[in-house]
């Protein structure tokens, strides 16, 4: 399966995605061509009003653009003005689209995010790289049995490659499932980095029945990315717009 990357400061709208595709947007907050009030208005009344109460300007900032730029791109897909995307919200919490046409996950840290669309379910993580004081507790705390096993046995100098590519892989995982954190031992992904990205093992009720595909990318310098999907197949990453497109490590 092929997962397009497209980077433009303007989130233009988009076409639906073509079958065996997925499409991931890059917002970096810092480049937009455009003040995120400008986003405002693809927006919900309900959702303006959630904004209104964030009191910290960049933390609006970032719902504000988030949540009106998918808006902008589901639009395009479906036709439809951004504020009208039928978005509701599942049992779990996670948004999702009425009608389930597509599917689509959301996601930022400090600087950055991603936005996903897809015809199966999708989830996608970001964080930024830096140095985490309490790396090995948060190890043996939210990591599986088998991950903390080949946690240790990596060399000193590999752990938080593996460390990253762990958390993001299994956050991606968690999101495309419309699970929680508690769901984050009840499956093991490949921390190794010099080995391919994979989900290796499931064993939580709400997880299994289903293949599940993940990659790690690196979306930004500084950044670790991860995005997953239900379909058992490799996820080839590529830069949008490029010949035959750019695969990208």
């Amino acid at each position: 399966m092929r997962v397009l990357i497209h980077s433009c400061p303007l989130i233009p709208p988009s076409a639906p995605p073509a079958a065996g595709e997925l499409h991931v947007w890059i917002v970096h907050f810092s480049h937009l061509l455009c003040d995120p009030d400008q986003f405002v208005q693809c927006l919900t009344p309900d959702e303006r009003d959630r904004a209104g109460r964030y009191r910290i300007g960049p933390v609006r900032d970032q719902f504000v653009t988030c949540r009106g730029a998918i808006r902008r791109l589901l639009g395009g897909c479906l036709d439809v003005p951004p504020h009208a995307v039928p978005i509701t919200y599942a049992a779990n919490g996670k948004p999702v689209l009425v009608g389930g046409r597509l599917e689509f996950n959301v996601t930022h840290t400090t600087g950055l995010a991603l936005l996903a669309v897809g015809t199966t379910r999708v989830g996608v993580d970001v964080e930024r790289v830096r140095d985490v004081p309490d790396r090995d507790g948060l190890v043996e705390r939210f990591f599986s049995l088998a991950e903390r096993k080949a946690y240790r046995d990596l060399p000193a100098d590999r752990r938080t490659a593996a460390f990253y590519r762990g958390w993001v892989c299994k956050e991606a995982v968690i999101k495309a499932a419309g699970a929680s954190m508690q769901y984050l031992d009840g499956f093991d992904v490949e921390l190794d980095p010099d080995r391919p990205s994979a989900v290796l093992a499931v064993r939580h009720p709400a997880l299994a029945g289903t293949s599940w595909s993940v990659r790690d990318w690196t979306p930004a310098e500084g950044y670790a990315g991860a995005i997953a999907t239900e379909v058992r197949t490799e996820l080839q990453i590529l830069m949008a717009g490029e010949r035959n497109g750019k695969a990208v490590e």
